[in-house]
């Protein structure tokens, strides 16, 4: 608990990767510590720092330093988290059980999703890692939440599936705006 309290605002180079090898090592006791965490700033910043990693080095090895490419993956890297926490915050509330902050279901996909960036940029290891973001999402909703094991299992399940169903109805409206754009 102590480290949870101390650390809840600052977040510098040493607390960062401390941040990253414990969720990755240990996330159980990670999400434990996270539970007791006010507020999403130390996340939000995880994720951005994890964010602007991934973007950086993405833009120089693939992307030949594209600036809107860059802009582009970098408000996906950090609204994507944003808005998964959102759709499974909706299914946490229809589920009937006690409401949970938004912000700590925040918490969890923040730092589950800045974790994952750091290797993800590793071609090939995108796919594997997405296994792997969603089994430390499921861990966070049961350590930080409370949420049973099974329901966990759902949740991030259906939070895929609306996200994915989400996107591909959104497609013909993106297909019909594009020769809008410069």
């Amino acid at each position: 608990m102590e480290t949870a309290n101390t650390t809840s605002t600052r977040l510098g180079i040493r607390e960062y990767f401390d941040t990253i090898f414990l969720v990755m090592r240990s996330p159980a006791r990670h999400f434990e510590h996270v539970a007791a965490e006010r507020g999403s700033r130390r996340a939000l910043l995880f994720l951005m720092i994890s964010a602007l990693f991934y973007c950086s080095v993405s833009m120089t090895y693939f992307f030949e330093n594209s600036l809107v490419m860059g802009v582009v993956m970098m408000a996906n890297a950090v609204l994507m988290p944003g808005f998964a926490a959102l759709i499974t915050f909706i299914l946490l509330g229809m589920s009937g059980r006690d409401r949970a902050p938004f912000g700590r279901v925040f918490n969890v996909y923040a730092y589950a999703s800045g974790a994952v960036m750091v290797v993800s940029w590793i071609p090939g290891l995108a796919m594997v890692m997405e296994p792997v973001r969603a089994l430390l999402v499921g861990v966070g909703l049961v350590k930080t939440l409370g949420v049973g094991k099974a329901r966990a299992a759902v949740l991030v399940v259906l939070t895929a599936v609306l996200l994915l169903l989400f996107f591909w109805s959104a497609a013909p409206l993106v297909l019909e705006l594009k020769p809008l754009l410069p």
